[in-house]
């Protein structure tokens, strides 16, 4: 269609030329007591219904071809417009096709638009024969839009103008992201893409404009984190939002990262004691006011505020730095990573909403080594933070050995010592499991959890009252009190600090983290091949299936027996670097399956390992759990052909399901 025509479209919207139809705007029952107003006035109908601003002049044609919503409203309003004149001829219900695609009835036009053998007609027949029904008596048509706050309705009216041209007018991402479920729910051809599509051109904007323009939009980001698409295991019926919500979780990571690394890296703490204004104060309204700007005239908009906050001195790779009085304040410290004199949120809870939880950071490799690179002041913000998410504390211990032996291989022993002392007074202990902290935290050394400190951590989780606390605190404290008093070698070898004063002793329970899901790898036939050659418990990893979970690493591994080959889920706690492989058994969840997938893709074998399965499937803690043996397609074969039955495209497919 020409752009002539779709402006001469857009034109007639609202202006009620040629319109035929009404679009009235209500509030569902459920949501009927909102209190965002918005600029539209509230009214009730007789029938109790709160009215959303006056009616909104239509056109059926183009409502019912862009929508399947709307020919099931017009023909809604149809049959009670005959039911209210009584009229019982020539009009009658067609019996309700359904929300998805009502018929515009079965009088005389839908009979014409229906060939001799009874077909449904082509929706643009059934749109005329409706519109021709309509006109031809009942009043004008009523279509009935239900919004769940009054302040959707001009998200609504956005997404109604792009089925006129086209084109959707809305450009700051609170409103872009607001709008895509109201998309959803009035099923508008190509309005969630269109929603998409104008997210993605904002991030890619921002990136072309400039680190300036990239910190802004991260501000504008988290100020609407509530409004981003559920993930993949809970995204219900929103098909594209799980992609869109990783793509827009990449570009955080990636900004906060950057911020990160300008405030803490080489010099950053020189550049943060400069005086520099802070250009994260750019408030999340920076985006453009008019609504008909488009996506990237809104990142330059919020660049140029982002500028104007940083001052002509600041350079565009130290936006986000904060003013300090000086070197020591550049530090995360007890205060979260929170930016003094800045009105843009404390660093730990931007790091917090970019990296999620511990699971998502442990699962995916090219995150993991994002959080890797930080600095170590960066890190002590993130588990300062009150939004960061996991299964369970212990998680964050694995996090935290995880960054220990990564820093090992480049950094100096004695400074990577002395960091992680300082990160681990942030692990929140008393709401570690009794499983880690009792069974494996003492015997791995650079923890310093003693067995004392473990048993009263346990009893001191289990208090129920503030006073039982407290009462416990006052005692350990008189217990180190006379450690410090007996003095001498002995005594300081057996002292045991409980750490009260850390940060992390008083902190809530961090946010419950979602299951990791299912966890799906494969093995290629020769490394099958290899290890069935190979001795008696020889084993090939798979961390590309690897989940946190409990504090240990879950893989499955292929694995050597008398009896043949099989595959195991082993408890990984290599990381921790303990001085023994502590007795115990560990579990995954309370409902974890191991599977391998036979020729086809379907179960040839299962075994579940978690605690929904009266706890006879645990994993010894740093072991392989009971196998799943492999069967043998022919005994007498040679090197892949043994595995035909499992093997798929070269690959033996396996998955480890957390359903808890």
């Amino acid at each position: 269609m020409s752009k002539a025509v779709l402006q001469a479209w857009e034109g007639r919207f609202l202006s009620g030329e040629l319109s035929d139809c009404d679009v009235v705007f209500f509030l569902e029952p459920e949501c009927a007591g909102s209190p965002l107003t918005g600029p539209y006035a509230l009214s009730n109908q007789a029938d109790g219904r709160v009215l959303v601003g006056a009616p909104l002049p239509a056109h059926t044609r183009i409502l019912c071809d862009g929508s399947e919503l709307f020919p099931a409203e017009l023909e809604r309003w149809r049959v009670a417009a005959a039911d209210a004149d009584g009229d019982s001829g020539g009009a009658s219900c067609s019996g309700g096709e359904g929300a998805a695609g009502a018929d515009a009835g079965t009088g005389g036009a839908e009979a014409a638009a229906r060939g001799a053998d009874g077909a449904r007609p082509a929706k643009r027949q059934r749109v005329a024969a409706a519109a021709g029904l309509a006109a031809g008596g009942g009043g004008r048509p009523q279509l009935h839009v239900g919004l769940w706050a009054p302040g959707e309705r001009r998200l609504a009216e956005a997404l109604l103008r792009f089925m006129y041209c086209g084109v959707l007018r809305l450009s700051t991402m609170p409103d872009l992201l607001r709008a895509r479920p109201v998309a959803l729910r009035l099923a508008i051809e190509g309005g969630v893409q269109a929603c998409d599509d104008s997210v993605r051109a904002s991030l890619g904007a921002a990136k072309a404009a400039g680190e300036a323009a990239v910190q802004a939009v991260l501000l504008d980001l988290y100020a609407c984190r509530a409004l981003l698409p559920e993930p993949e295991d809970a995204a219900g019926a929103d098909p594209t939002g799980p992609e869109l919500r990783r793509d827009v979780l990449t570009f955080s990571r990636a900004a906060v990262v950057q911020r990160c690394k300008d405030m803490y890296g080489a010099g950053g703490a020189a550049r943060a004691a400069g005086g520099a204004a802070p250009a994260g104060a750019a408030p999340a309204g920076a985006a453009p006011a008019g609504a008909a700007a488009p996506p990237a005239a809104g990142v330059a908009a919020a660049a140029a505020g982002a500028a104007a906050v940083a001052g002509a001195g600041a350079a565009a790779g130290a936006v986000g730095i904060p003013a300090a009085a000086g070197a020591a304040a550049a530090a995360a410290g007890d205060a979260a990573g929170e930016q003094p004199g800045s009105g843009s949120p404390p660093l730990g809870e931007l790091l917090a909403f970019a990296f999620q939880s511990v699971s998502s950071i442990l699962q995916e490799v090219p995150i993991r080594m994002q959080l890797l690179s930080l600095p170590w002041e960066a890190m002590e913000a993130l588990l300062a933070s009150e939004g960061f998410a996991t299964d369970d504390e212990a998680s964050v211990v694995l996090l935290l050995a995880h960054r220990r032996y990564w820093r090992m291989k480049n950094e100096l022993p004695q400074q990577v010592t002395a960091h992680v002392q300082r990160l681990l007074r942030h692990i929140r202990w008393p709401h570690v499991s009794d499983a880690f902290l009792l069974q494996y935290a003492p015997h791995v050394p650079w923890l310093g959890m003693s067995w004392e400190r473990a048993a009263w951590l346990s009893m001191y989780a289990r208090a129920t009252t503030p006073e039982q606390r407290s009462t416990m605190e006052r005692a350990a404290a008189r217990h180190e009190q006379q450690q410090q008093q007996q003095g001498g070698a002995q005594a300081a070898h057996e002292h045991v600090s409980f750490h009260l004063d850390a940060p992390g002793h008083r902190a809530p329970r961090r946010p419950a983290a979602r299951p990791p899901g299912v966890r799906a790898c494969a093995v290629d036939a020769k490394e099958l091949v290899r290890v069935q050659t190979g001795p008696v418990g020889s084993r090939e990893p798979q961390f590309n299936g690897a989940a946190a979970a409990g504090g240990y690493l879950w893989s499955p591994y292929v694995c050597r027996y008398d009896g043949g080959v099989g595959v195991a889920l082993v408890c990984g706690a290599l990381l921790y670097d303990a001085r023994q492989v502590a007795p115990g058994m560990a579990f995954p969840g309370k409902d974890v399956v191991v599977t391998v997938l036979d020729l086809e893709g379907r179960v040839a074998h299962s075994r579940p390992y978690g605690r929904a399965n009266g706890g006879t499937a645990g994993v010894s803690i740093g072991l392989m759990g009971e196998p799943l043996l492999l069967d043998l397609e022919d005994k007498a074969a040679e090197g892949e052909a043994r595995w035909a039955r499992y093997l798929r495209a070269g690959k033996l497919h396996m998955r480890v399901e957390f359903r808890s």
